[in-house]
């Protein structure tokens, strides 16, 4: 018997939990599932992320809510659910506490994706609403880390068990790009450009390294607030050779195939999409040691503390120096990334979709 599932989430966007909706929605086997994605705010995108979805055939239904409360759009979702009857709720984000009166009132699960430290995750009230749910056996928090499931446990005292299931990543996508042959040493970095990702840090660390090492470059794939801090303080110290702020870029594949070495500067994390993807291009990682980075940096790898900028500074020197290194640490991470895979991780959840609806296999 199939399993129906609404996977609920805020809204589409390239953020890294909308991009494993995406890879998840459009791996699952749909001779096991029925599914809809339901996205609470705004209206179609018409981008890759929902392209993907719906190329799977899988509907995305959106309610369009705006700004602040609104009772209107929580109706237009229980309304939604209601014509859909799922047997298991999948959220994400923000969507969890919208979907709160449903689950209570009809008696389902609800499958909680926790994609950051919880203390970030959601603002005070909606963590309160969480609690709640986790106390009363409605929602079930899928970590997807380690690091992040022991969290969960702390910060909530959880005492049933925390479900574990990592991002996944489409390896074939980022392995199958050619590598672009180049003079100069590339650092790539992708993220929002934002106090979280602490961009400035690593060019504080790059413009340390570039007096040794002349011909090194550092491309930082994303937008956000901090676009124009960041360029002045490129401009500042002379860098605009060597540090280019390229946006929001269509397809992040083609860099990390001219890059040698993809470097992390995040104050926090869950568990980074943009590394995986990294890994899956055969790239050594530079990374700060926070939430569950460690669980994927290991022997492909340098973990630093975050905001040790001599840290940084010497591990990016490390694998300037050496060839020998960065492709052994790159054959490792193109190894590790195999069980990241979008089609083994949408089977993992399918396994717990089954758990928690108590929907047996035919």
């Amino acid at each position: 018997m199939k399993i129906r599932v609404a996977i609920v989430l805020p809204y589409f966007s390239n953020g890294g939990a909308q991009v494993m909706v995406s890879r998840l929605a459009s791996h699952l086997d749909l001779k096991e599932v029925d599914a809809e994605v339901i996205c609470i705010y705004g209206k179609p995108q018409n981008n890759k992320l929902e392209q993907m979805i719906q190329d799977h055939g899988i509907p995305i239904r959106f309610i369009g809510k705006g700004k602040g409360f609104s009772a209107g759009a929580i109706k237009a979702l229980n309304d939604e659910l209601n014509r859909f009857r799922p047997d298991i709720v999948h959220t994400h984000l923000s969507a969890s506490v919208y979907c709160a009166f449903w689950v209570i009132f009809h008696h389902k699960k609800m499958l909680h994706t926790v994609h950051n430290m919880p203390q970030h995750e959601l603002i005070k009230p909606k963590r309160v609403i969480m609690r709640l749910l986790y106390k009363l056996g409605y929602a079930v928090p899928v970590a997807i880390s380690h690091e992040i499931q022991t969290m969960m446990k702390d910060y909530y005292h959880l005492k049933h068990d925390t479900e574990l299931v990592y991002n996944p990543v489409e390896v074939k996508l980022f392995s199958s790009v050619k590598k672009v042959p180049h003079d100069s040493f590339v650092i790539l970095n992708i993220g929002r450009l934002s106090e979280q990702k602490n961009q400035r840090f690593l060019i504080e660390a790059f413009s340390q390294m570039v007096k040794q090492y002349n011909k090194s470059e550092l491309f930082i794939l994303g937008d956000g607030p901090f676009r124009r801090e960041l360029q002045e303080m490129i401009e500042q110290q002379g860098l605009t050779e060597h540090i280019h702020l390229e946006g929001n870029v269509e397809h992040v594949e083609r860099y990390c195939a001219k890059a040698d070495v993809f470097a992390l500067s995040s104050i926090y994390e869950g568990l980074p999409l943009v590394i995986l993807e990294a890994m899956a291009a055969s790239l050594p990682i530079i990374a700060t040691d926070v939430g569950g980075v460690k669980d994927i940096v290991t022997d492909n790898g340098i973990l630093v503390e975050s905001g040790n900028k001599d840290q940084m500074v010497n591990a990016l020197i490390t694998l300037v120096e050496n060839q020998n290194l960065r492709c052994d640490m790159g054959k490792k991470s193109y190894k590790n990334v195999q069980q990241f895979d979008s089609e083994k991780i949408a089977d993992q959840y399918i396994c717990l979709y089954r758990k928690y609806s108590k929907k047996k296999q035919l």
